[in-house]
């Protein structure tokens, strides 16, 4: 209809209007322009001022280019960065270039910053989306809520994307940890036999006179009841063989009780022991470095409190000790080095318990077992006979590593006096430990409150 009434216009003044069709219209191409902008994951499609043979791209891990037509390209954004696009024709003509800039997309950014002001709404956080990160920056109730924000923005955070956590906690809370560390043993030893040095004393020389020089007249003559055999004196044999059982057992021990105290949501240590040398070959003229390794009993543990006043803690004892059984030998400038093993009992949980609650882990056993057995030569391995003639030593060993883990919500004292030091109560006189088994004096008479209502003694 408007059609015919321009045609109908132009024939009325006799001119001609020329009209572009739809199909023509869409056949104009815009210029491109001399810089792209695209955001990470989104794409764009180009249209050439020409057909293109050949099409180049500077950096791949910035930006990619897929043909849909000789003159058409699709640009998509594939790392954030700059790069250059270039399209040839077959004769090696420049047909078109541009660059191509690719930013950071902040959808995640956006996303996690409706989530977390979801799930932690007593909060001032900020999400920014950097090229290789996600930055939180503002400030939260607790570390608790710190670290859930963290966990909301690593499930928005694209791949190769880590959390900058810049968060700051308004009110600090302190955990102190009490830790006491041990050892169960229970070492069981026997011997059951006849012992054949009891028999005499072996080892005192009463015979080979020629072979001693100077010291004849000290060992002749024997004393009565002793007679030379095979160089040693022996007393005489009679029925009074020992035959010695023994059964020994051993007690509980403590290895350690560290009490630690650090600020919520930041991570402490404690080590008791010690350090021994590892020999590390190093360099192209073979120089020997040497390395150290800690044994002994260990702690590293991350609590964090939430705001209920729940503690959460991430814990992870170690008892090492150093051993002989797979030791290995170093030579190094024609001198050896033994290096010892370690035996090692360790753990690591985590847990969550209120304040002044205790947690235990146990089962970390060990056990050793050695056996011996001392006696006559040959006589001892005669068979039915032989048990008359040697002892044998058997020896068990089973320790158990128990840690007793309680921990505590702190603040610091404003009065430096209600702390108590070691040394602050006066030593005891001799007559108080000796008669009242009292380690420490008192000040005067400890006063105490009335009990409240009757009191008295029932006596049945």
């Amino acid at each position: 209809m408007i059609r015919s009434a321009l045609l109908r216009i132009a024939s009325l003044i006799g001119g001609s209007i020329l009209l572009a069709s739809p199909f023509a219209m869409a056949a104009e191409r815009a210029p491109i322009p001399s810089a792209v902008l695209l955001d990470a994951g989104s794409g764009r499609v180009l249209t050439l001022p020409g057909p293109a043979a050949n099409v180049f791209v500077a950096d791949s891990k910035v930006a990619e280019v897929r043909p849909a037509s000789p003159s058409t390209l699709f640009v998509f954004g594939v790392g954030a960065g700059r790069t250059t696009v270039a399209a040839m024709d077959s004769n090696g003509g420049l047909v078109s270039q541009f660059d191509v800039t690719v930013q950071t997309s902040d959808y995640g950014a956006r996303q996690a910053q409706a989530e977390i002001a979801r799930l932690v709404p007593n909060s001032n956080i900020h999400v920014r989306s950097l090229p290789t990160s996600l930055m939180l920056s503002g400030s939260v109730e607790s570390p608790a809520d710190a670290a859930r924000a963290v966990a909301v923005a690593k499930a928005f955070a694209v791949e190769k994307q880590t959390i900058e956590d810049q968060l700051t906690v308004r009110s600090s809370m302190q955990v102190t940890l009490k830790v006491r560390i041990v050892e169960m043993s229970r070492s069981l030893s026997r011997k059951l036999g006849i012992n054949w040095q009891a028999l005499g004393n072996i080892g005192q020389i009463g015979a080979l006179p020629a072979l001693m020089g100077n010291i004849n007249a000290a060992v002749s003559p024997l004393p009565g009841g002793l007679v030379p055999f095979g160089g040693n004196k022996m007393t005489s044999f009679g029925a009074n063989a020992i035959i010695d059982a023994l059964s020994t057992q051993g007690m509980v021990r403590t290895l350690a009780e560290p009490n630690l105290t650090v600020i919520s949501g930041q991570p402490a240590s404690f080590l008791v022991g010690g350090q021994f040398p590892i020999p590390v070959p190093g360099g192209a003229l073979g120089q020997i470095t040497v390395d150290y390794k800690n044994y002994g009993v260990s702690l590293g543990f991350l609590p964090t409190v939430y705001s209920d006043g729940r503690i959460s803690i991430h814990v992870a004892p170690e008892v090492s000790q150093l051993s002989n059984v797979n030791a290995v030998t170093v030579s190094t400038s024609g001198s050896s080095m033994v290096v010892p093993s370690l035996t090692v009992r360790r753990a690591e949980t985590t847990v969550e318990l209120g304040s002044g609650q205790t947690f235990a882990i146990g089962g970390l056993l060990q056990d050793s077992v050695t056996g011996n057995r001392n006696g006559l030569p040959l006589l001892g391995d005669l068979p039915g006979v032989g048990p008359v003639f040697h002892d044998d030593q058997f020896q068990r060993d089973e320790t158990e590593v128990v840690i007793l883990v309680t921990p505590y919500v702190v603040r610091p004292v404003s009065d430096p006096s209600t702390l108590r030091v070691p040394n602050a109560a006066p030593v005891s006189s001799d007559l108080d430990r000796l008669l009242y088994m009292r380690t420490s004096a008192g000040t005067g008479r400890p006063t105490l409150a009335p009990t409240p209502g009757v009191a008295g003694f029932i006596v049945q």
